[in-house]
């Protein structure tokens, strides 16, 4: 009767065994340790060219007005919003979520109220897209008049069901009324979202990152 595989096994097979595992497992940290100093390096390069990143020279540091522990205040002229006052931004990196929300409710309620001393409403949007490439948060606080306020979650509702692909995977328009836009929206997926005031408002899972405008709702 011949031997089987197993039966001619011997202790220097299970020693070549073993040296081609670690080998394998070796070749795999390598490739790992590689890819993750390429990603390093790709997130290094963005954030040196990013407007909005405190450290970087493309930041227009004299457009700063207030700056917290995890994010900062920003004036931003823009045209669009000619003859309606200015944009102001609150950004921050968007791995610490938690820091983040605690920052961004402190700096909501100073500028609704702000604002409300100067009898104006006003509309904070927040566009999440290419989620892997860990862009800044941006989130956007635009001043309105109060007759254009009291209209305004109409036309945003309008807007977004008539927005992006016409059949959707996801549920077109999410109700922010009683959840953050962060426990709406599955995580990794980009969105839209809205909030009005210091009410909640309306969020838009984006189907299509190619053809979603990035300047929708302003």
């Amino acid at each position: 009767m011949e031997k089987t595989d197993r039966e001619y096994y011997t202790l220097d097979d299970m020693f070549v065994s073993k040296a081609a595992k670690r080998t394998r497992s070796g070749e795999e940290e390598e490739r790992q340790r590689r890819k993750a100093i390429h990603e390093h390096q790709q997130l290094a390069a963005r954030m040196e060219k990013c407007p909005y990143c405190f450290d970087s020279s493309e930041l227009s540091k004299h457009l700063i007005i207030a700056i917290g522990t995890k994010c900062f205040l920003e004036n931003y002229a823009s045209p669009k919003q000619e003859g309606k006052g200015v944009l102001l931004y609150v950004t921050e990196m968007p791995k610490k979520v938690g820091s983040w929300i605690r920052s961004k409710s402190m700096f909501r309620n100073a500028l609704v109220k702000m604002f409300e001393a100067k009898d104006l409403d006003c509309v904070f949007l927040e566009i999440n897209m290419n989620v892997k490439k860990r862009y800044h948060m941006v989130y956007e606080c635009i001043p309105l008049p109060k007759e254009v306020g009291d209209v305004a979650p109409i036309y945003f509702k309008k807007a977004i069901m008539e927005s992006d692909e016409e059949w959707s995977v996801n549920k077109k328009l999410i109700d922010l009324s009683s959840k953050d836009v962060r426990k709406s929206v599955p995580k990794g997926l980009p969105y839209f979202s809205v909030d009005f005031g210091l009410q909640g408002g309306f969020a838009h899972v984006i189907e299509d990152q190619h053809k979603f405008p990035h300047y929708f709702g302003k």
